[in-house]
C-alpha cells in the first residue's frame, strides 16, 4: 500500500543562482544542518531562511520544532546569513544569494530595511514627547528675553 501523505519539499537558493531541495519534514535544527552542508556554509554562523515576499523563517530560534510548521511545501527560499548585533540591537540579515539585488531587487530592499536600526526608538519617543509637554506647561520666566512680538507691546509709549 502507497503511503498516501503528501511528498513535500522546499527549494532554496544560495550561491550563485545555485538551488537545492531539502525536506522539511523534520526538526528546524536538522533542516539547518543539511543545509548548512549542501551549501557549503560555516559552522559558526547562523542560518536562516527568507521567504520571496520578505518573511524571516526565524529557524534557529526553533530547533526542536519541525520545520514544516515554518514553512511552505514546494516554495523557494532565499538562504541568509543572521548577524546578531546585540540585545536591542535588530539583527543584520545577509543574502546568500550573491545577485539577490538583480534577481529580486524588492526583497533586497527588505531584508537592508529589517538590518537597519530605527532612527528613534517609541521610546525615545515617548521621552521627547513628555519633555515638550512639560516644557509647554511651565509658566514663563520673568529674566526670559521677549520675542519680537512681546517686545512691542511691553514697551512704554
Amino acid at each position: 500500500m502507497a503511503d498516501q501523505t503528501p511528498q513535500s519539499f522546499i527549494i532554496v537558493k544560495y550561491g550563485d543562482n545555485q538551488e537545492a531541495i531539502f525536506n522539511p519534514w523534520c526538526t528546524t535544527h536538522t533542516l539547518l544542518e543539511w543545509i548548512r552542508r549542501k551549501c557549503h556554509c560555516d559552522e559558526d554562523i547562523i542560518l536562516d531562511l527568507v521567504d520571496l515576499e520578505g518573511q524571516v523563517k526565524n529557524l534557529s530560534s526553533s530547533s526542536e520544532e519541525y520545520a514544516s510548521d515554518f514553512v511552505t511545501a514546494r516554495e523557494t527560499y532565499i538562504l541568509i546569513k543572521v548577524d546578531k548585533q546585540g540585545e536591542n540591537e535588530p539583527n543584520r540579515y545577509v543574502s546568500l544569494l550573491n545577485n539577490l539585488d538583480e534577481l529580486n531587487p524588492d526583497l533586497m530592499v527588505k531584508l537592508n530595511n529589517m538590518s537597519r536600526p530605527t532612527t528613534r526608538s517609541k521610546k525615545d519617543r515617548l521621552k521627547r514627547n513628555l519633555r515638550t509637554a512639560r516644557n509647554n506647561s511651565k509658566p514663563e520666566s520673568a529674566g526670559k528675553r521677549p520675542v519680537s512680538g512681546e517686545r512691542r507691546s511691553k514697551q512704554p509709549k
